[in-house]
């Protein structure tokens, strides 16, 4: 392949970052928001344990998209600046506060659906564990441990220029044991398969609980369409966490791999490609929740009657 057409593609990467990247970035953002507004300014919701995990989801979302996503995709190719290349301090804070808030917020989609199996079951003992009180324990717990769990990378991570490209990046220091850790633990299992096989596990067990459910009636339709949405959010998580996983592993297994220039073109847009589309869990909840939620569509309704009045009444 010709020298100009490896720089063609390299551009082509380049725009799928500018233009859907900023896309990304951007709704992301509004989502999240608007996420955060009304499951607070639903009092029905806010009673609900489910609820109270999608909110701490919206905000670890809104820390993920304006810490890692911001400083990795949008500012570098959009205004060609790497904020870690100019910081030290944020070298080690921007993988920090990225696998915090990810760790976080997958850790809370999980536990959503745990928490539609528990209020969906026919066991009244079950059914008790599902509370706004729990729920609050096991999100404080799971922030502790993200938070804990992530410390290390505060330590390690650091400025590093490459002795063959003279190339400075910021990545983990020469501690290999943490290397190997962070390779073969941390991305594929605690951000990949631990929370998927939590998600499809208990989305199956919901699932059943709902269609061995003969009092259907009984439940609300808040209740109802809740269990909808826990569901769309996990499944959505789910297509990111296999992108995700998906993209660490071909790391690892072509780390090592001698690349022609063409194969690192060709391989430079996939995973940009992929590496977007593993931010789509953090991002197009609230679609899910309009698509599948007719009190949200009302209430969302209800929120922009209010805005535009209030933008009326202050011309």
């Amino acid at each position: 392949m010709s020298f100009s057409a490896v720089n063609y593609l390299n551009y082509i990467s380049k725009q799928i970052n500018i233009y859907v990247g900023t896309f990304v970035y951007i709704f992301g953002n509004i989502n999240n928001i608007l996420c955060f507004i009304i499951f607070l300014s639903t009092k029905r919701l806010t009673k609900n344990a489910s609820s109270i995990y999608l909110i701490a989801v919206s905000i670890a979302n809104l820390v993920i998209l304006n810490t890692s996503f911001l400083s990795r995709v949008i500012l570098p190719t959009n205004f060609n600046l790497d904020p870690v290349l100019i910081s030290s301090t944020w070298c080690k804070l921007r993988q920090y506060f990225g696998h915090v808030s990810a760790t976080f917020s997958l850790f809370c989609t999980s536990w959503a659906m745990i928490d539609q199996y528990l209020l969906t079951s026919k066991n009244i003992y079950f059914r008790q564990f599902s509370t706004p009180k729990n729920a609050y324990y096991v999100i404080l717990s799971t922030l502790m441990f993200s938070i804990l769990h992530s410390t290390p990378l505060i330590i390690y991570n650091q400025l590093n220029i490459s002795s063959l490209t003279n190339i400075t990046s910021c990545s983990l220091s020469s501690n290999m044991i943490y290397q190997n850790y962070v390779a073969y633990f941390v991305l594929p299992f605690i951000l990949g398969f631990i929370p998927g096989i939590i998600t499809i596990i208990f989305t199956i067990l919901t699932y059943s609980n709902i269609n061995s459910l003969h009092r259907q009636e009984m439940r609300t339709q808040i209740q109802q369409q809740l269990t909808k949405m826990v569901i769309g959010q996990n499944i959505l998580f789910l297509i990111d966490n296999i992108a995700y996983t998906g993209q660490n592993i071909y790391t690892l297994l072509t780390v090592s791999k001698s690349k022609a220039d063409s194969y690192l073109a060709y391989e430079n847009i996939g995973l940009t490609i992929i590496n977007i589309f593993g931010y789509a869990g953090y991002t197009f909840s609230f679609i899910i929740y309009i698509v599948v939620s007719s009190s949200i569509r009302k209430h969302f309704k209800e929120l922009i009657k209010k805005f535009l009045n209030y933008l009326m009444c202050h011309q």
